[in-house]
C-alpha cells in the first residue's frame, strides 16, 4: 500500500534556506571538529575494507552542503578512489564497493548534529555535479553552493514518486511469494531506473527538477532503503536455494 503523501506543507522544507546549517557550518566553512570526526569515519571505513587503493579526497555534498538543506538530510560522506588502481574491472570495484557501503550504512547510525552519516565511494574519473561540494582534504569548496529560487513541482515530484513505490512493493510481493529471481530482477531495474530518472532530472533542471525532488521524497520516507534491503534479501535467497538444489 502506497504511504507517501505530499503536499506544499509538509514538503515545504525542500526550500532554499537563507543560510548553510548553522549547526555544522560557520562562516561558510566546515567546523574544524566536524570536518575531523568525519575523516576519521571515512578512514575508518576504508580501513576495515582492507583494499590497497590511495583516497583522493573525502567530499560532503548533497542537501546538507548547500542551502536547501533540511531537518531530515543526511551527511553525504564520499570517499573518492581510483577505481581502476584497485582492478581491472572498474565494474566489479563498482559492485563490490557498492554492497560494502550498502551494509556499512545499514550497520551503523552515526548522527552529527542530528544528521545521520551516510557513506559512499565515488570514482576519481566519475563526473560529480552539486550544488555544493566540500572537499575535507583540501579545507575548502570544491564547488561553492548557489542561492537558488525555484518553483517547485512538488505534484509532479509526487506521482512520479508513487509511481515507484508501487513497483517497490510488487518487488516486495514477488519476494513473499518466494520468487526470489523474480524479486531481485525487479528490484535490480527499479534501482537502475531511479538512476536514470534522477540523472536526467539533474541535467535538464538540476537539484529542483521534480526527477531529483522525486528521488528525495523516495530516500526520505525509506523506500529506497527497502529496496537496496530487498536486492541483498532476494539475492541470498537465491543463493541458498541454489546450495540446497546442489545438494
Amino acid at each position: 500500500m502506497v504511504k507517501i503523501s505530499i503536499n506544499n506543507k509538509k514538503f515545504s522544507f525542500l526550500t532554499p534556506k537563507k543560510t548553510l546549517n548553522p549547526k555544522l557550518w560557520k562562516d561558510d566553512f566546515l567546523e574544524p571538529e566536524i570536518s575531523e570526526r568525519l575523516k576519521e569515519i571515512a578512514k575508518d571505513a576504508i580501513e576495515n575494507l582492507e583494499i590497497k587503493s590511495e583516497i583522493k579526497d573525502i567530499i560532503i555534498t548533497g542537501s546538507i552542503a548547500s542551502y536547501n538543506w533540511h531537518r531530515l538530510s543526511d551527511i553525504d560522506l564520499h570517499i573518492v578512489l581510483d577505481f581502476d588502481k584497485i582492478s581491472q574491472s572498474t565494474e566489479i570495484v563498482k559492485r563490490m564497493l557498492d554492497e560494502y557501503r550498502i551494509n556499512w550504512n545499514r550497520k551503523h547510525e552515526i548522527r552529527i548534529k542530528d544528521h545521520e552519516v551516510e557513506i559512499y565511494f565515488q570514482d576519481a574519473k566519475e563526473p560529480h555535479e552539486s550544488n555544493g561540494i566540500w572537499s575535507l582534504l583540501s579545507e575548502g569548496w570544491a564547488a561553492e553552493p548557489v542561492k537558488l529560487e525555484p518553483d517547485l513541482d512538488l505534484r509532479t515530484a509526487e506521482k512520479k514518486a508513487v509511481a515507484i513505490v508501487k513497483s517497490i512493493e510488487f518487488a516486495e510481493n514477488l519476494f513473499e511469494q518466494n520468487d526470489f529471481l523474480g524479486s531481485h530482477d525487479y528490484s535490480s531495474k527499479i534501482r537502475s531506473k531511479i538512476s536514470r530518472m534522477r540523472q536526467s532530472g539533474l541535467d535538464k533542471e538540476g537539484i529542483y527538477s521534480p526527477e531529483n525532488l522525486a528521488f528525495k521524497m523516495l530516500r526520505n520516507s525509506g523506500y529506497l532503503g527497502r529496496l537496496s534491503e530487498l536486492k541483498i534479501k532476494s539475492y541470498d535467497q537465491m543463493l541458498s536455494l541454489n546450495e540446497v538444489y546442489i545438494k
